[in-house]
């Protein structure tokens, strides 16, 4: 056989689709050698014989109603490779050959009442860059880029829905592997090719995987609302209001610090949530998706995308649907109905409107602070900040960026503060699975040692739990050096310090998208095993059911049915939180058994933002303390006179403790204060808020414990420059955040 070693693959597909039919299962064989069917029939009853079986034959095809599905005709290697073709790829694109187009709607049950929408070209979208240098680009090798879902789950009765591979992104992989899109990135189309960063990368960064259960167990809620949406596309039903089951948004909630903050990039396109967005928009398109983020170049790597961008040219250019180039088009056509919108108009609503399900995602992120702050004012910080927040359900994934924050204290306190973190969001009604993803910072990097990696201090809480770690720090400045040495001189990468931004303590725009693809790659692995279970359940329920599937002229696939093949909410099995803390001896009697001690419940925290222009707290005395707004989320109650006093009454529980989080820094000229329960000066404590560390964090942390449950006043005072911790003699100030019990 002449070709390359993928046209001989092809060739081999086809004859193997070419004999389908002629193929017998071992019941088949074992009819054909039983003696009745060796019996031959005399020519009188022969022919009239044969005439009545297809006469049945006829008649039970033409009562099924079935109608041939499109995708058979194109039953060949080119159809088969197409599945796979689109690293984001519409449902539609195997199954019928109209777009599924996302409906936009300004708000829920707004009346339209502009005339047709204009037309858009195809090749309306694609930036003039797509066709710069032509002859220079090199072209993609087929075996890396396309991943052939058909041949990935080849003993399913159903269709794949999703073109994903399992299989991790290490280039260990023979290299005919499918690569996701994620991972083909890191994985040069050709041998001579050179990546800046190790091809390894994205598998180095995985400390700990789990067992993805529980982020399986959410994606399914995503798959389920957009196969929903597929469903009514094919029936013609998108106008329905009558919602299905389990036709919900899908909710992501960002927990960190300045990072997810988006310090020094653009928040709407090169934050690594914004990326995290686009991915689940077009993996996942809903009915109600709005403000789709746009495609976006690589920064990391310019070249390949420009490749890849200019092959997906190619392929729209030659009839195949391009996803991407779709959604872009219904951005730009959004953007024009938000335009047209006439002045004075208003949302209508009415009791038989259907909300349309969208992906959304909800920042909860506030700059300076670690995994304490959000364990202790989680709800505190969700109610008060967020103004209107369309929390719905709760969120479905949490992911918790708080590995460069939580350096400080570290050890056992910053587990302790991260299980009390991971328990907090596992107890939300929600039930939404957690993610912890661990940003990087060269400044930390060069300064401390790898012992004090806070991800390292999360991994016993993130194993109890079974929460998966992924670390970009462990990626770039573990074992294996994250950058490689053949990087190109003259390329967008060729030193560390090209992933962050000039203070090499946050990452720019290069540095957000590696943190992106690190929780991207991992979420594409456990899409594609969510789809493994959703196909096997229903292929279990189409072995149940014979008479949805047709044998006739070989095997029918049949589709996923969402309500049938992918649990509600309430019948989803869920991991059980553990029963213990982490940090709770096991229990046994004499006999060995174990005691049963009931189930380890945190204690209510209550969390007063004093700083925090919204908070309803105010306190029993003040003098000399005002608010200060020095950033969005940067708040504080300060003080710069020395004898300021100030003083919060705060309502103790079962736990007995009391808090104070303030801000710690070499800047600002923070000096000391003195903080006493009740009046009682004898069991003062001295808070210092200077400290000759490099970054600027504040901490909750425990100033008095075994205290009685019941109210009890705490006053802070600031001390004069010559009795604080601060260096210099001159003025000092201090600022307060917040102040909790438990």
């Amino acid at each position: 056989m002449h070709g390359s070693p993928r046209q001989q693959e092809l060739a081999t597909v086809a004859h193997a689709v070419d004999d389908l039919p002629r193929r017998r299962s071992p019941r088949q064989q074992d009819v054909r050698d039983r003696p009745i069917a060796r019996l031959r029939l005399r020519p009188s009853i022969a022919l009239p014989a044969t005439a009545l079986a297809l006469c049945i034959v006829f008649l039970l095809v033409g009562r099924s109603n079935h109608h041939p599905d499109p995708a058979l005709s194109r039953s060949s290697p080119a159809a088969l490779v197409e599945l796979g073709e689109h690293p984001n790829f519409d449902f539609d694109a195997h199954l019928e050959p109209v777009n599924h187009r996302v409906e936009l709607e300004e708000e829920e049950g707004q009346v339209e009442e502009e005339g047709g929408e204009e037309a858009l070209s195809d090749a309306e979208g694609l930036e003039s860059d797509d066709v710069d240098d032509v002859e220079s680009v090199v072209e993609l090798d087929d075996e890396r880029e396309t991943v052939d879902a058909a041949r990935t789950h080849s003993n399913s009765l159903v269709k794949p829905f999703l073109p994903l591979t399992c299989e991790p992104c290490s280039s260990s992989l023979v290299s005919s592997a499918p690569s996701s899109s994620i991972c083909a990135k890191y994985r040069p189309p050709s041998s001579s090719s050179t990546s800046p960063l190790h091809p390894d990368i994205l598998d180095h960064s995985i400390l700990f995987a789990g067992t993805g259960s529980e982020v399986r167990r959410v994606l399914k809620r995503a798959m389920r609302s957009a196969l929903y949406g597929l469903k009514r596309h094919r029936e013609g039903s998108e106008g329905e209001v009558q919602k299905f089951e389990g036709e919900e948004p899908f909710r992501i909630l960002v927990l960190g610090g300045s990072v997810s903050n988006c310090r020094g990039v653009d928040q709407k396109t090169e934050c690594w949530h914004a990326h995290v967005l686009r991915w689940f928009q077009r993996t996942f398109p809903m009915e109600g998706d709005r403000d789709l983020v746009p495609n976006s170049p690589s920064r990391l790597f310019p070249s390949s995308s420009s490749r890849v961008r200019l092959h997906k040219r190619d392929a729209a250019e030659d009839g195949n649907f391009d996803a991407d180039a779709d959604r872009l088009r219904l951005a730009k056509r959004a953007a024009k109905r938000k335009s047209k919108k006439k002045p004075g108009r208003t949302k209508s609503s009415h009791a038989g409107s259907r909300r349309r399900p969208s992906t959304q995602l909800i920042n909860g992120s506030k700059s300076a602070t670690g995994s304490a702050f959000f364990a202790y004012c989680f709800e505190e910080e969700m109610t008060l900040r967020r103004k209107n927040l369309d929390w719905g359900k709760g969120p479905d994934l949490v992911v918790v960026e708080s590995g460069v924050n939580d350096v400080w204290p570290g050890g056992e306190q910053a587990t302790r503060d991260f299980e009390k973190l991971l328990r907090t969001l596992r107890a939300l009604p929600s039930q939404p699975a957690v993610v912890a993803l661990e940003a990087a910072s060269l400044l930390l990097a060069s300064t401390t040692a790898a012992t004090t990696n806070a991800e390292y201090d999360h991994l016993p809480a993130a194993h109890f739990y079974d929460v998966p770690v992924l670390s970009v720090k462990h990626a770039l400045f573990g074992p294996v050096h994250g950058l490689s040495s053949s990087s190109a001189p003259d390329g967008p990468l060729n030193k560390i310090d090209d992933l962050f931004l000039p203070d090499l303590h946050h990452p720019n725009d290069r540095g957000h998208e590696l943190l992106a693809d690190v929780l991207l790659a991992y979420l594409e692995q456990q899409a594609c095993l969510a789809q493994q279970e959703v196909m096997a359940a229903a292929t279990s329920r189409l072995n149940a059911h014979q008479s949805g599937v047709r044998l006739i002229g070989g095997r029918r696939d049949g589709d996923v049915d969402p309500l049938l093949d992918i649990p509600p909410r309430q019948d989803e099995v869920v991991r059980p939180l553990p029963a213990r803390s982490l940090f709770t001896p096991f229990s046994f009697d004499k006999k060995g058994h174990k005691v049963d001690e009931g189930v380890w419940e945190l204690p209510k925290p209550t969390c007063i933002q004093v700083g925090n222009a919204k908070s309803l707290v105010e306190p029993v005395k003040n003098k000399g303390w005002s608010k200060l707004a020095w950033a969005r989320d940067k708040q504080y109650l300060a003080a710069s006179k020395p004898g300021s006093s100030v003083t919060f009454r705060v309502n103790v529980g079962s736990g007995g403790t009391i808090l104070a989080d303030w801000l710690h820094s070499r800047f600002y000229d923070l000096g000391d204060v003195l903080v006493y329960l009740d009046g009682d000066r004898s069991r003062v404590k001295q808070l210092a808020g200077w400290w000759d560390l490099g970054w600027s964090i504040g901490v909750p942390t425990e100033v008095f414990k075994d205290v009685s449950p019941g109210e009890h006043d705490v006053t802070f005072e600031l001390l004069p420059a010559s009795k604080s911790s601060h260096p210099s003699s001159k003025n000092v100030n201090f600022r307060l955040i917040g102040l909790i019990s438990t």
